[in-house]
């Protein structure tokens, strides 16, 4: 019997062993993998966001804004305009690929005059633009 009872022993610490190695095992390859560029984050994308408002600092919904390259990304070929209606906040926001470009805004809404403004964009930075439309003269 004392035979039997040492080898269950002997199995039991072998088992606790390997598994102790295998969580020491884990936690190293969670602190060398980020070094090794397994880890790493991809670039996020840009997004300019913003608010249309009306005088005197009301928010205008049904707004629309457009966005326009004025130079391409480094890297990439010039894209399409991009539309985009602003909510019942008067908010609106484009999500664009992680890149340094410049770009131009253009509001406008019905009954009221436009505006336009120039901006950049920095991978992973929220841009924040915002705009006053005065009402049209008549």
């Amino acid at each position: 019997m004392k035979t039997s009872s040492k080898t269950t022993m002997t199995k039991t610490k072998t088992r606790k062993t390997g598994s102790l190695l295998l969580v020491i095992l884990a936690i190293a390859g969670g602190l060398f993998l980020p070094a090794m560029g397994y880890g790493e984050e991809k670039k996020t994308a840009s997004v300019i966001a913003g608010t249309v408002f009306r005088e005197p600092g009301f928010a205008l919904p049904g707004a629309v804004v457009t966005l326009e390259e004025l130079e391409p990304p480094p890297k990439g070929k010039r894209s399409k305009p991009q539309k985009v209606s602003s909510d019942a906040h008067g908010e609106f926001a484009f999500r664009l690929p992680p890149a340094e470009t410049k770009f131009k805004l253009t509001a406008v809404a019905k009954g009221f005059g436009t505006q336009t403004k120039e901006t950049a964009t920095v991978p992973g930075v929220r841009v924040d633009v915002f705009f006053e439309l005065k009402p049209e003269s008549r």
